[in-house]
């Protein structure tokens, strides 16, 4: 079980040693990839070091792409809006924007790992996004998903800790397993 978590204690960490946030959200896509393919080397399907720059890459390219999509959404959104837009229209953006960047990489991690159970991996996914929506409410007053707010840094963090921990389960899933049942013989 301590697999699972390994790659959530390997992002807390590497969030502490980081000297500012700023320069840590460009390595956020670094940090999230290694922190999942690094654990999980033995489950790719694929050559390690070629799994582990090929995770690298997707999660990149996710990243990038989920900025970009956000940035034209939050511009229509302006838009319709006249610039009059709500807290909740942000928190609904950004919140469904983790959510699908989560999913999309999880599909493009399938290329990569084997033996995943994708009813399973939803679900997880789905609480753990769940969480990260949670944990920033409660830390962080509703302001943490409008857009040049410092707080949206700490959603990312929060997203890429959560999900590290959902890609754990995911892709340990016979671990859990054990795990519960051992629980349950008890």
């Amino acid at each position: 079980m301590i697999r699972v978590l390994v790659g959530s204690v390997m992002v807390i960490i590497i969030m502490l040693l980081v000297p500012s946030v700023e320069k840590a959200l460009f390595f956020l896509p670094l940090i999230f990839a290694l922190s999942v393919s690094l654990v999980n080397t033995d489950k790719f399907k694929i050559n390690k070091v070629l799994g582990v720059i090929l995770s690298v890459v997707q999660s990149y390219l996710v990243f990038l792409g989920l900025g970009i999509v956000l940035y034209f959404f939050d511009e229509l959104i302006q838009n319709i809006t006249n610039g009059d837009s709500s807290e909740l229209e942000g928190v609904a953006l950004i919140t469904t924007g983790g959510y699908l960047a989560a999913l999309l990489l999880f599909y493009f991690y399938s290329y990569l790992f084997k033996e995943i159970k994708f009813k399973f991996s939803f679900w997880v996914i789905s609480i753990c996004n769940i969480l990260v929506v949670i944990v920033m409410f409660v830390f962080s007053k509703n302001e943490y998903l409008q857009f040049g707010v410092e707080k949206f840094p700490a959603y990312l963090i929060s997203w890429c800790i959560f999900m590290s921990l959902a890609y754990g389960l995911s892709l340990n899933k016979e671990l859990f397993d054990k795990k519960i049942s051992s629980l349950k013989d008890n």
